[in-house]
């Protein structure tokens, strides 16, 4: 879920950093609990006043529109608060003031979200059309076949409707592709994860077909049951390394989270990654890619690539990390401990990394200080550290890509597009704000709320840039064979 950037100068852990602390309200899931007005207004205000005491860009000079955010957001999402009746209008009012921060790190989850309800097909992007992608197999009215342009909806133009109607809730960042991705798909969705407040639902489509001709849909939503999740979650191939034959390797970068287990199994693919140096071509096949530790990126690479070359490539930067001085970032820390002993063991350097942090963020509470400089530390340099490869692949590298790339993902993709060479597949990325490393509190509906508490200063990769591919997928991305096919006819 979260990571620091620029790690793979080896300079800097990263830490995953998702715990709860527990806040003192009465939880919602209690049954005479009825009045979402209320519990909206009170979520809004432990929102507002964690980022406030908590969040770094509530004291960051240089993020003007953080600050105005804060205070105008959480205006307007309390006028929106009026019109609340359901744990899904609570929702929706919560999501519009996160979505206002631009930032995927700060967020919301409401348990016991519902179902979502859909018009039986699916969309997704082909440049800049919007193109029908998913059908649902049986459905009580007409659908546009695959692979329909989608031109409009209730005579608005579909990018109309996601920006002005959808975008406020979900996501703002219009800059983005992987926005316009993830949009495109809630334009014939009621998804209960991304509510919108009084939603009007399309009652009907301008489509143009496959031959040609154009033809008017009339839309029937329906409850989900059960084809959704197919069409809309994102699967995560399991981490490994295959041996295409002929000297071509594709390796499945695709858990920076890994259990005890997953560790073990990495430390497997470790020792054989290493020993690939001959190979003619090496494909990084980053989908499923959620972020988390990118430490394991780090290790991932020096075993691949060798610790002097990864070391070289970063070594333009001087990116430093800011944490905000708070209650809330010591007891987050703590938590973090227990992970870190869990995962490494207390004589890790990951352990007494976090240790040392920790530590520094106590006193610097005590003396009431508002930043508290992250340390520097080396990770390749450490002996018996599980990533080290002294000689390093020298063939053709290429990097793969989904729209859900982001956090420790993006930290993975710097270092690997600073390889010369290198050619970029797949999809546009997600991006990133210079805020990072989250911890999560319960709010009083019994919603989680997460934010980042640290800064990054002299970042490469600029506030919520993304990357780009050379070739971009028009096929069904998680369709591995397709994929894999595909980026090999193109090298």
């Amino acid at each position: 879920m979260t990571c620091s950037a620029n790690v793979f100068s080896f300079r800097y852990v990263c830490l995953t950093l998702f715990f709860v602390v527990f806040s003192p309200f009465v939880l919602a899931g209690e049954a005479h609990i009825k009045d979402w007005k209320d519990l909206t207004i009170s979520d809004l205000s432990a929102m507002r006043q964690l980022i406030v005491t908590s969040h770094p860009g509530a004291i960051d000079s240089s993020n003007e529109a953080f600050t105005g955010w804060v205070e105008q957001g959480y205006l307007e999402a309390s006028q929106l608060s009026k019109r609340v009746n359901s744990r899904k209008d609570s929702q929706a009012v919560l999501n519009f003031y996160i979505a206002g921060f631009k930032d995927g790190h700060v967020g919301v989850n409401q348990p016991n979200q519902g179902s979502s309800s859909w018009a039986g097909f699916i969309l997704d992007m082909q440049g800049r059309d919007f193109v029908v992608k998913h059908v649902a197999k049986n459905w009580s009215v007409p659908l546009p076949p695959i692979d329909s342009k989608v031109i409009s909806c209730d005579d608005k133009s579909v990018r109309e409707i996601l920006e002005s109607e959808l975008s406020p809730y979900i996501d703002r960042r219009l800059n983005l592709n992987s926005t316009w991705l993830h949009l495109a798909k809630q334009l014939t969705v009621d998804d209960a994860s991304y509510p919108v407040l009084s939603r009007n639902l399309s009652k009907s489509c301008l489509v143009v077909l496959p031959n040609g001709e154009r033809q008017s849909f009339t839309l029937l939503w329906q409850e989900d049951r059960g084809q959704l999740e197919a069409f809309l979650r994102q699967p995560q191939p399991p981490q490994a390394l295959l041996n295409l034959g002929g000297g071509q390797y594709w390796i499945h970068v695709s858990n920076f989270m890994p259990s005890a287990a997953e560790n073990a199994s990495l430390d497997k693919m470790l020792d054989v990654i290493k020993s690939i140096n001959d190979a003619k071509l090496v494909v990084l096949d980053t989908r499923g890619n959620r972020g988390g530790n990118s430490l394991v990126g780090a290790e991932i690479l020096s075993a691949l690539l060798g610790s002097q070359l990864v070391k070289s490539l970063d070594e333009p930067s001087r990116a430093y990390a800011m944490w905000r001085v708070s209650p809330f970032a010591l007891s987050t820390l703590n938590k973090a401990l227990t992970t870190m002993e869990s995962d490494y063991g207390k004589n890790s350097e990951a352990y007494q990394f976090v240790f040392s942090l920790y530590k520094s963020m106590e006193l610097a509470l005590h003396e009431k200080k508002d930043w508290l400089r992250q340390p520097s530390t080396s990770s390749v340099d450490q002996e018996g550290s599980r990533g080290i490869n002294a000689q390093g692949f020298k063939g053709k590298l290429a990097l793969v890509t989904d729209s859900f790339c982001a956090s420790a993902c993006l930290d993975f993709a710097d270092v690997v597009l600073a390889v010369p060479g290198v050619v970029h597949f797949g999809l546009s990325t997600s991006a990133d704000t210079l805020y990072i490393d989250i911890g999560s509190q319960t709010l009083p509906s019994g919603a989680q709320f997460w934010l980042p508490l640290k800064v990054w200063r002299g970042r490469t990769r600029e506030n919520n840039q993304s990357y780009d591919p050379q070739f971009v997928f028009d096929g069904d991305i998680n369709d591995t064979a397709a994929v894999q096919k595909w980026v090999l006819d193109n090298l």
